[in-house]
């Protein structure tokens, strides 16, 4: 007589972003290996995945079946869910085995097991082998001593048990078989929700050689060795994404264009859009040190319209604090000239600095900014917060100590994710606020400053205003930036920019002050979750030609403040150019501007190789924005969520040259 199977559950909680959710990658892979052991396979039944967030009722109403096992995979957006879920199904199976990975899992769980007492295994870095491993005992009443990578508590001593030693080393990944072959999402993609749509991970290989303290990739879980998926098998992952429809493919290889293969596989992937339409979008993490194979595949993406951007990563600018970090930047002129070669292309690029990162001052941040946006960054600058992670050297007890560092744990809001449900439960994540470098009063200060930034370079609101200071005047984006960030300037002028300096500074009070999370919530804009820039784009954009009117004063005031004998004309019109650039949720159908100055080509050619002199020579430019009539939702999305990484937020114009004009200095926007 056949035994009854026993039941296994795979939670595997992924963030929703409105409509958007991911498949269940690691749950996939996990059960993928497991049924290549015929015990496993003739043993247990697996279970539907449970996938994404939601309240914890919700979650537990799809344990249909008493469980035999329950496995979560535990990162920073999901892990209090997890440990709930845990606790519960333990209460109400307390023969359950519980089993727990991920990135946020200690790799020394003895004290999160002390706290946790419903947990039974935990799994460090990769799961397929211990996991399947973890099963066989299971089968067989043996306990998991001498199982690589496996800590579990003794059942009749309830002691943490760890076990050392790795796993053997393969270069080879195919051993492990693919979810998507093996045709594990079939049943989710045939009934799926109508109110959700499927994105895709995938990789190519495993590994990164970069020991950044901040990452868990290179210290952490993973090996600094690579190890590659055969081409073929990956080729096979991708048109399956493309014969199924999935719009957004996200590749999780920790430094793609790095191998001569990346190129023949963007190949292959740009011929799955052009067979099936899709994807339309492809996102990866490009190598650290960018090269003539990531210009070739960044190139060959964009012709194609599959990139999101292209990432020319920094981190930080300040050679002391990269020694810190342990990470190793390309020169800056190397950095420049790969800038120039992009933006000649027309190639949207993006980089990011991280601010709190140890041995980082007032003076090294500001003069990073300054070096980057001088240097010809085009599209966008992201600043983030310094997070930190379990299992990375940013975590060491002795390391937080050597550099002062100081955290709040807020909550956590993930930007872009759908606004979380009042019935889900609260995440967290660890911010730094303050280092022996940066005390909390400068980093707040930066904060601010950085906020700003972002608000006028990346959001675009004050882009070529930046533009034209420094180039006519020499002035750095650091001292307006900062003259504005301090507020310096008259009681009676810029409201607007006053009230968004506030707002920063609320929001800031209350991540610091009281554990909140900095998503900011706009539901006319939909049901996500908003960057603080982003949300003040949002609320500028609402009304522009006062915000225009009040900075045009603003900045001529400055430069009086700073002794800038300035052409009050000519920064009218910049100030006026710089409006006409900036899409609106209602704007007006396509507009005739004309100039007193070539506006219109020098500020596109200002950082191409053949940049063109800006000069009193009349141009007629028309603006050709999008028509939102009113739609806030679709303004946000094909705005921010959209354009933002692929150079698509300003509105499009062309321009010609006109005959001399009469008293130009008052002409009118028409």
């Amino acid at each position: 007589m056949r035994l009854a199977q026993r039941h296994v559950y795979f939670n595997e909680y992924n963030l929703r972003m409105g409509r958007m959710c991911y498949l269940p990658i690691v749950a996939g892979m996990l059960r993928a290996y497991a049924e290549t052991s015929d015990r496993v396979r003739a043993s247990y039944r697996f279970m539907p995945f449970i996938y994404h967030l939601d309240s914890l009722p919700n979650i537990l109403a799809q344990y249909v079946e008493p469980p035999d096992v329950a496995a979560f995979s535990i990162s920073m957006w999901n892990e209090q869910l997890n440990l709930r879920v845990a606790e519960e199904v333990k209460r109400r199976w307390p023969e359950c085995l519980i089993v727990v990975g991920g990135p946020q899992v200690p790799h020394d769980p003895s004290e999160y097991f002390a706290r946790h007492p419903f947990l039974d295994v935990a799994v460090r870095a990769e799961g397929e082998e211990p996991f399947r491993a973890v099963l066989e005992r299971r089968l067989s009443g043996e306990d998991f001593a001498g199982l690589p990578n496996v800590a579990w508590r003794d059942p009749a001593t309830g002691e943490t048990r760890f076990n050392g030693g790795e796993w053997p080393f393969k270069k080879g990944l195919d051993d492990y078989p693919s979810p998507y072959l093996a045709g594990l999402y079939d049943e989710l993609m045939a009934t799926q929700d109508e109110n959700l749509e499927f994105q895709a991970i995938i990789e190519t290989n495993r590994g990164c050689p970069f020991p950044c303290t901040f990452c868990y990739w290179g210290r952490g879980g993973l090996t600094r060795r690579y190890r590659f998926h055969d081409q073929d098998r990956v080729f096979a992952e991708i048109e399956w994404a493309g014969r199924n429809g999935i719009r957004y493919l996200f590749n999780a290889d920790s430094n793609f264009g790095m191998h001569e293969r990346d190129s023949e596989i963007a190949e292959f992937i740009v011929r799955t859009k052009q067979k099936f339409g899709y994807p339309e979008k492809f996102r990866t993490c490009y190598g650290k040190n960018t090269d003539e194979k990531i210009f070739r595949i960044g190139s060959l993406f964009h012709r194609h319209g599959l990139e999101k951007g292209i990432t020319l990563a920094r981190q930080s600018n300040d050679p002391q604090v990269l020694k810190n970090i342990r990470r190793q930047n390309i020169r800056m002129e190397t950095y420049r000239n790969l800038q120039m070669r992009f933006n000649d292309e027309e190639i949207p690029i993006y980089t990011e600095l991280i601010l709190g990162l140890p041995g980082e001052t007032v003076e090294t941040w500001t003069a990073g900014l300054d070096e980057l946006l001088m240097a010809g960054l085009k599209n966008q600058l992201f600043v983030y917060n310094c997070q930190i992670y379990p299992n990375t050297e940013l975590n060491d007890p002795e390391y937080r100590r050597r550099f002062g560092i100081d955290t709040r744990h807020i909550e956590l809001a993930e930007i872009h994710g759908s606004v979380r449900d009042a019935a889900w439960v609260t995440e967290f994540e660890e911010m730094i606020v303050g280092t022996d470098s940066m005390p909390h009063d400068d980093w707040r200060r930066m904060a601010v400053f950085s906020w700003l930034t972002m608000v006028f370079h990346s959001m675009k609101i004050g882009y070529f205003v930046l533009i034209q200071l420094l180039d006519r005047y020499g002035i750095r984006p650091s001292e307006l930036l900062l003259h504005l960030a301090d507020e310096r300037f008259p009681a009676d002028r810029g409201a607007m920019l006053r009230g968004e300096l506030a707002e920063f500074r609320r929001m800031l009070d209350r991540m610091v002050l009281e554990g909140k999370g900095r998503g900011t919530e706009m539901p006319e804009y939909g049901d996500i979750y908003w960057d603080v820039e982003e949300a003040s784009f949002l609320r500028i954009a609402e009304d522009l030609d006062r915000f225009y009117d009040e900075l045009q004063h603003v900045v001529a005031d400055f430069l009086t403040a700073s002794g800038v004998d300035f052409d009050e004309c000519e920064l009218r019109e910049v100030v006026r150019y710089q409006r006409a650039r900036i899409p609106s949720c209602d704007p007006p159908a396509a507009t005739t501007h004309v100039f007193a100055w070539n506006l219109p080509e020098y500020f596109e050619s200002r950082f191409t190789s053949h940049p063109v002199e800006l000069r009193e020579s009349p141009r007629r430019m028309i603006s050709r924005p999008v028509e939102y009539a009113g739609d806030r939702e679709r303004f946000a999305r094909e705005t921010i969520l959209w354009g933002r990484k692929s150079g698509t937020m300003l509105v499009p114009v062309e321009w010609s040259a006109v005959d001399s004009l009469m008293d130009h200095c008052l002409l009118p926007h028409r």
